[in-house]
């Protein structure tokens, strides 16, 4: 069984884009195809943008049980000797 999986804008005549594909299979296959619309890309986002969605995210989060990195690893520590 073969496989063939292609990503096509869809704009004049497609016909001849479906063809060439289809032209792999020998006549009188049978063949399934399905067709699916990929949604558009998104836009990379700026650094600034980028920054705002961190902050934005950092200000939804629950704030950290340890106030210093210090607190935090003498913590870890306990929990593997305990």
């Amino acid at each position: 069984m073969s496989t063939i999986t292609a990503t096509i804008d869809v704009k004049g005549d497609v016909s001849e884009v479906v063809t060439e594909l289809l032209h792999r299979f020998p006549k009188g296959s049978r063949v399934q195809l399905a067709i699916t619309e990929v949604p558009p890309a998104l836009p990379v986002p700026g650094l600034e943008e980028y920054r705002q969605r961190v902050a934005a995210a950092r200000r939804q989060a629950p704030p950290s049980p340890w106030p210093t990195t210090a607190e935090t690893m003498k913590a870890l520590r306990e929990g593997e000797d305990g």
